[in-house]
């Protein structure tokens, strides 16, 4: 009789990981894993107690991923630039983590404030203050309006309701960064 091959928490993430990459969060079951890891289901529960245990451990793999992605896009150059197009980038490239990461509510509740003094944040808006010179509060304002304006191109692109090429996407936030340090 053939060994029986074992299946390791790994492969269901890795797995996981492709499902949503290629049509999202919501297609992650059960039997689509299993279908995928050409596995029974038994498997994915002997390693996860449910589906919602193993949907977090996803999200946190989505979040590693995407973090080494902006790391290795931005420069302490202009960080706050950097990121944001990076951000974008991110968004071109993946869509469907882009919008598990960022348009299922995963900030729901959180104020602008609260944004704002996120640990992860800090280095991005202390960059812009020592960039352009603005003090705390008005480095705080860029990287919000920055942060805003980023967002909203990245959803658009994510929903494929405009389409700029790379350039286009530098060009109008190299524009916005210059304007909002000046009207803060």
């Amino acid at each position: 009789m053939p060994p029986i091959p074992i299946i390791k928490k790994e492969d269901i993430l890795a797995a996981a990981t492709e499902l949503v990459r290629k049509s999202g969060m919501e297609s992650i079951n059960a039997r689509s894993l299993a279908d995928l890891l050409n596995c029974s289901t038994k498997p994915l529960f002997r390693i996860y107690k449910n589906m919602d245990a193993l949907k977090q451990d996803v999200i946190e793999k989505l979040n590693n991923y995407y973090n080494s992605f902006m790391e290795s896009k931005m420069s302490d150059e202009n960080r706050l630039l950097t990121q944001s197009i990076a951000y974008i980038e991110f968004a071109r490239k993946e869509k469907n983590i882009f919008n598990t990461l960022f348009m299922d509510k995963t900030c729901e509740g959180k104020s602008i404030e609260e944004i704002l003094h996120e640990d992860w944040n800090q280095p991005s808006i202390m960059n812009a203050k020592n960039v352009t010179g603005l003090s705390l509060e008005r480095a705080q304002c860029l990287f919000r309006d920055v942060w805003l304006y980023s967002h909203g191109i990245a959803t658009q692109i994510v929903s494929n309701d405009i389409d700029l090429p790379h350039e286009k996407v530098v060009e109008l936030m190299k524009n916005a960064f210059h304007r909002f340090s000046l009207v803060i």
